[in-house]
C-alpha cells in the first residue's frame, strides 16, 4: 500500500521536462518542519492507502509515457512499495521523474530521473547532490545563499534550473525578471512554473 494524495494527467510545469504531458502520482507525507510557502499543503495530510497494482492500472490508463512521482516527499515511501512500483512502471516502458527536496534522502537504486529541488535554507548534502540528475532550486528575493550553494556544490552548470519561489502568478511574475538575469549571468536554465502562470492559485485538474 502507498499513501496517495492524488493521481492526475496534466503538463509538467517545471524543470527539464517543462511543457510535456505527464501523469502525476503525488504521494502523501513530508519532512517537518514544513515550508511556510508550500503550494501543495494537501500532501501533508495522511492520504489514501492504495495498492500498487491499482496505481499502476490508473497510470497506464492515461497512455502517457512520462510519469512524475512527487509529494510531499516521495522517497519517504521508497521501502513501503514505491521501489517495486517504479520498477514495474519502467518495465512497462514508462519514463519516471522523481521530484524531491532531498530532505528524506535519495536512494542509491532509483530507476528514474531525479530532479532535486532544494528549499531555501535547506540545502542537501553532497551525497544527495551526487544522486541527482538535475538541480532545480527555489529562488526567493535574496538569491545569494542559493547561488553560493550551487557554486560550492560543483553541480554541472547546464543541469541547474533556477525556479522562482511563489504560490501565485503575481509572485512568479515579480521574481522572474531577476531570475532571468541570473540565469544569463551564471549560465543556468530558467524554470518557469507554467501551471501557476496559467491557472494562478486554482487547481488545474
Amino acid at each position: 500500500m502507498l499513501m496517495i494524495c492524488e493521481i492526475f494527467h496534466s503538463l509538467q510545469g517545471e524543470g527539464p521536462f517543462t511543457g510535456r504531458p505527464a501523469v502525476f502520482v503525488r504521494l502523501s507525507g513530508c519532512v517537518p518542519p514544513y515550508c511556510e510557502f508550500c503550494d501543495t499543503p494537501e500532501a501533508l495530510e495522511p492520504g489514501t492507502p492504495i495498492k500498487a497494482e491499482k496505481i499502476i492500472g490508473q497510470v497506464c490508463g492515461f497512455k502517457c509515457p512520462l510519469v512524475v512521482i512527487t509529494g510531499g516527499e516521495p522517497f519517504l515511501q521508497w521501502d513501503q512499495g514505491l521501489r517495486e512500483m517504479s520498477q514495474i512502471l519502467v518495465k512497462k516502458g514508462m519514463t519516471l521523474q522523481f521530484e524531491t527536496s532531498g530532505r528524506a534522502g535519495i536512494p542509491e537504486d532509483v530507476n528514474g530521473i531525479v530532479v532535486l529541488s532544494p528549499k531555501p535554507g535547506k540545502w542537501p548534502s553532497a551525497e544527495m547532490l551526487s544522486r541527482a540528475h538535475w538541480l532545480k532550486p527555489l529562488v526567493g528575493d535574496d538569491p545569494n545563499e542559493t547561488l553560493n550553494a550551487i557554486k560550492n556544490s560543483g553541480f554541472p552548470q547546464d543541469r541547474v534550473w533556477l525556479m522562482p519561489l511563489g504560490r501565485s502568478r503575481k509572485e512568479q511574475l515579480r521574481r522572474m525578471p531577476v531570475i532571468w538575469d541570473l540565469c544569463i549571468r551564471h549560465g543556468y536554465c530558467l524554470s518557469p512554473r507554467l501551471h501557476i502562470l496559467a491557472h494562478d492559485r486554482k487547481k488545474q485538474i
